[in-house]
């Protein structure tokens, strides 16, 4: 009984315990590198080639690391797909609420916001990872998950907004966010089948504006 005491009232070493806690910090920062450098190399070799011709072999010797490096942080090249997908996804979120940041009220930044989604889509990476391959590759269940906790759910915070506000009226705010994110990706496809990117997107964003334009509250 008195060894157990004198056991269990010894000092704390707080070098060591210090020493553990930088190497574990340490340690998942290299672990977050990897999978971020993964992603970033996964996300170029993606939108180069597509889903079906990219290859893990290529992906990794991109990003200087093994196989099974890759492995521990997916279990397969769908599942890294996915996380691509997640990540370009919630990057074009941060576009799109960027853009509407300046704007003076709730209405400017809705359309500044749709604006800039179809100002996105004349990106390479994102017309074939998010636009063409995304919906086929994931599914439509998976895809329209990803969508929904993404720029849906922007589209539809900024909607509460402009209700609140008067300038659109109260309705489903989600609903109405999924139909505007729906007009969104058609006129995506749209620029990305277009010969002309440039004259497609300025197309598109006339048919935008009168489309939002029908849903803003008149003045009484």
């Amino acid at each position: 009984m008195l060894y157990y005491i004198l056991l269990v009232c010894q000092p704390l070493d707080t070098g060591s315990m210090l020493k553990i806690d930088k190497q574990d910090s340490v340690r998942a920062r290299k672990t977050r590198e990897t999978r971020q450098s993964l992603c970033r190399h996964a996300n170029a070799v993606f939108a180069e080639k597509g889903y079906s011709e990219a290859s893990i072999d290529e992906i990794v010797r991109r990003a200087g690391v093994t196989k099974g490096a890759l492995y521990h942080h997916f279990p397969d090249k769908l599942q890294l797909y996915r996380a691509v997908v997640q990540d370009m996804a919630q990057g074009l979120v941060s576009t799109i609420e960027a853009a509407a940041e300046s704007q003076p009220d709730p209405w400017h930044r809705l359309e500044a916001m749709c604006k800039a989604y179809l100002d996105a889509c004349q990106s390479s990476d994102v017309q074939r990872v998010l636009v063409v391959d995304a919906p086929v590759v994931l599914g439509w269940k998976t895809w329209c998950d990803i969508n929904n906790s993404t720029s849906i759910g922007a589209l539809a915070s900024c909607l509460r907004d402009a209700m609140a506000a008067g300038q659109i009226d109260e309705q489903s705010s989600e609903n109405l966010a999924q139909l505007i994110g729906g007009a969104l990706n058609v006129a995506a496809r749209v620029i990305v089948e277009a010969t002309n990117l440039s004259e497609a997107r300025t197309t598109v964003g006339h048919s935008m504006e009168r489309l939002l334009g029908g849903l803003r509250r008149t003045q009484d």
